[in-house]
């Protein structure tokens, strides 16, 4: 089988996570494939997953495009995992989605185990370390997130994603290290997946895919606000009523 790249590229990468005030969001999508919408396929791929067992997958993503003669494979290996220092401004530990797509034929698949290192997703994370992980993306302070809209025409996630996607080709491999060999201990943490079927025409799902968010305390207010919105509906109900059985039955 070709062996795959020894590096990954941003243009091949499907990223999720999220930042130090910001909610999880989709930091890089892959221009190979090309897909409208992410959250679906990613929910597909990753959703079941537990970020603590450090389980790995691989599979195909087949893409129906109405304009080619037939759907394409693309290879896969995906992870979810706990980032092994990053913490949200409560503590929480964050969680990270990853998908690459290797430039490999899809009758290669199943060789991708024995070809792609077990902790391939923690050497790109640490490749990510000076976009992702900078004061621009991972560390923008609130204020900053929720002053961005004053100050700017692009929007905030747009501007993340630029910055992630100049991320230089991660090595997958020290300079002289060999493809790993594939002990059955190793072997135990892959897991194929049945091929994901998609349609390249399908609708975004929301259009939250591209937002970045204040996370926590913009979320409380919002709910906040809700709540008091019902209050105020209820009361203005139960005051009708009151009136209502005022002229109805007369003192």
């Amino acid at each position: 089988m070709p062996a795959p790249a020894r590096t990954v590229d941003t243009s091949r990468l499907l990223w999720r996570t999220r930042g130090e005030h910001w909610d999880y969001e989709f930091i890089c999508v892959p221009e190979i494939p090309a897909l409208p919408g992410w959250l679906t396929t990613l929910e597909a791929l990753l959703g079941d997953a537990d970020a603590g067992a450090g389980e790995l997958r691989y599979g195909l993503l087949e893409v129906d495009d109405a304009a080619a003669r037939a759907p394409r494979a693309f290879a896969y290996v995906a992870a979810r995992f706990l980032d092994p220092a990053r913490r949200d401004w409560t503590g929480r530990p964050i969680q990270h989605f990853a998908v690459w797509f290797p430039p490999v034929p899809p009758e290669a698949v199943d060789a991708l185990p024995a070809a792609v290192p077990a902790d391939w997703h923690l050497r790109v994370l640490a490749g990510l370390a000076a976009t992702y992980g900078s004061g621009e993306v991972f560390g923008l302070p609130e204020e900053a997130i929720r002053a961005w809209k004053r100050g700017h025409q692009e929007s905030r996630a747009a501007s993340a994603m630029a910055i992630v996607r100049r991320t230089p080709p991660v090595a997958l491999f020290d300079e002289g290290e060999p493809a790993p060999s594939l002990p059955d201990a190793r072997r135990s943490l892959w897991k194929r997946m049945p091929t994901l079927k998609k349609k390249s025409s399908e609708p975004l799902r929301t259009p939250r895919e591209t937002s970045l968010v204040v996370a926590g305390r913009r979320g409380g207010l919002r709910r906040w606000f809700g709540c008091f919105t019902a209050l105020a509906i209820t009361l203005v109900a139960v005051q009708q009523l009151v009136a209502c059985g005022a002229s109805i039955h007369p003192g």
